[in-house]
């Protein structure tokens, strides 16, 4: 799984998309510079859109309200110490996402989809497009959509800060992978876990929240997408790796 990925969409674009009842960001084209504008290559510690749903405070019978909110890439636990390893945690493993400490109540409570155009990687042998073996490569769907990465997320307090400041809490994420199939992958071992539209639902829906359920769901997701052409690999040329980050840190949870 590569550190980079691109989002080059307006955040209208990806309220319709994703079908959000709440859209919490400011509307600008990505990489833009404007107010309110989105960084177009993501990176460890970048503010980024995710889509999640969440029941509201004390309406627990009302359904979920989906939302597309900024977080920040690289998730740190609600049970850690401090916010220093959230870098190191920008993906976590499908295999392991329910029996790990610092994910299971995240798989079961806190799933979101993080929408990108593409995700960069070293490539490891030729591509698809004849690039050589370990040039950069991004890898796009090939009919131009969005893609829906898995990600789960959660909420850090910071006990330095006193309550009611809105920096006391971290909001962060981290993207699901799995083990990359046969085919020109952008690197061999793990590629990002891509949700397709039919499973959108299930994925972000915070009352399946039984263990076996999200591992049926993990199962369902269909991990060859590279194998059956629905992604295409194209080279990258030096000039496209650009990119700064946004060293944004979330916003306080809302209900």
């Amino acid at each position: 799984m590569p550190s980079r990925y691109a989002l080059r969409r307006d955040v209208d674009e990806l309220a319709v998309e994703f079908e959000v009842d709440d859209n919490t960001l400011a509307a600008a084209p990505a990489g833009t510079g404007a107010p309110g504008a989105l960084p177009a290559d993501v990176v460890p510690a970048t503010t980024a859109p995710v889509v999640l749903e969440r029941f509201r405070k004390d309406e627990e019978d009302a359904p979920p309200t989906r939302s597309l909110r900024a977080l920040r890439w690289g998730l740190v636990p609600a049970r850690a110490q401090d916010a220093s390893g959230g870098a190191r945690t920008a993906e976590v493993r499908a295999e392991t996402l329910l029996e790990d400490p610092a994910t299971a109540e995240a798989a079961l409570l806190r799933r979101c989809l993080v929408p990108a155009d593409a995700w960069y990687g070293s490539g490891a042998g030729a591509t698809a497009d004849g690039g050589p073996g370990g040039q950069d490569v991004a890898v796009e769907p090939a009919d131009g959509s969005v893609l829906a990465l898995a990600g789960v997320y959660d909420f850090w307090k910071d006990p330095a800060r006193a309550p009611g400041d809105p920096a006391r809490w971290l909001v962060s994420f981290a993207v699901v992978t799995t083990a990359a199939g046969a085919g020109p992958e952008p690197r061999p071992g793990r590629v990002p876990l891509v949700v397709p539209r039919d499973l959108r639902d299930a994925w972000l829906d915070p009352s399946l929240d039984d263990a076996d359920d999200v591992r049926s769901l993990l199962a369902a997701v269909p991990d060859d997408l590279l194998r059956s052409g629905a992604l295409r690999v194209r080279p990258v040329p030096p000039a496209d790796r650009g990119g700064a980050p946004d060293p944004g840190a979330g916003e306080p949870p809302r209900a």
